[in-house]
């Protein structure tokens, strides 16, 4: 139980990484130079801030390294409520986890150029930096699944709040919507300020909720009185 209990403290810290690494890599770095229809601005952006690109891939790296470890806790934390639903979640996690390090290889890109092919790095960037979002943007269909799961297991369990379980599931289908429409959607862009507030709102509510309880509650074990899930 006690190893129980620090599995979960580890596991919001875990959180805590991903909260602070993906804040500054894609807000304070990617979206602060990133200038939608304007590559010639962009990469200017890029070449004079390259320092800072630089750190914030670091921080993307970190984010997704953190983030494919803690499918292992979380299957830990939750395989008592249903052994294969926690499985499956935590693939689901995985999977992300692998594309997005997939999609890291436009950006990875954009940094080679930047220092070998500065006068190419226009005529490439839009594109690069299109293939990073589309990309991550499937992986991001993964990681919503993974939280509908999630949400469901926390709700079922007497070890969590359930109102982090329904929390959780609003944030999957924010993603879910999210990333669907911008991969399906031509005119994503009559919609996207809605949508993005909807992932903001659910995703920091929902997955913050979970990390603060982890690393402030721990997660009080007791034996459910719900019924396992079945499936």
């Amino acid at each position: 139980m006690k190893s129980l209990k620090t599995t979960a403290r580890w596991t919001g810290l875990g959180y805590l990484i991903i909260f602070i690494s993906g804040f500054f890599a894609n807000f304070y770095t990617l979206e602060s130079m990133v200038v939608d229809g304007n590559a010639q601005l962009t990469s200017l952006n890029i070449i004079n801030q390259f320092s800072q690109f630089q750190m914030g891939l670091v921080a993307f790296s970190i984010m997704v390294i953190v983030d494919i470890i803690l499918a292992f806790p979380l299957y830990r934390l939750l395989k008592q409520e249903n052994e294969r639903m926690a499985t499956t979640s935590s693939i689901l996690r995985l999977i992300n986890g692998a594309i997005f390090a997939v999609a890291l290889f436009s950006l990875f890109d954009i940094a080679s150029l930047t220092i070998n092919y500065p006068q190419d790095l226009a005529g490439h960037v839009e594109g690069l930096l299109a293939q990073f979002n589309m990309v991550w943007n499937i992986g991001l269909l993964f990681f919503a699944a993974h939280l509908l799961l999630l949400g469901l297991l926390i709700f079922c369990s007497a070890s969590f709040p359930k109102i982090i379980g329904v929390l959780l599931q609003i944030a999957g289908v924010a993603y879910l919507a999210d990333s669907g429409a911008q991969l399906f959607l031509t005119n994503y862009q009559d919609y996207q300020s809605v949508l993005e507030m909807f992932v903001i709102s659910g995703g920091v509510i929902g997955e913050f909720s979970l990390t603060l309880f982890l690393l402030i509650k721990g997660v009080r074990f007791k034996k459910s009185s719900t019924p396992q899930l079945v499936v």
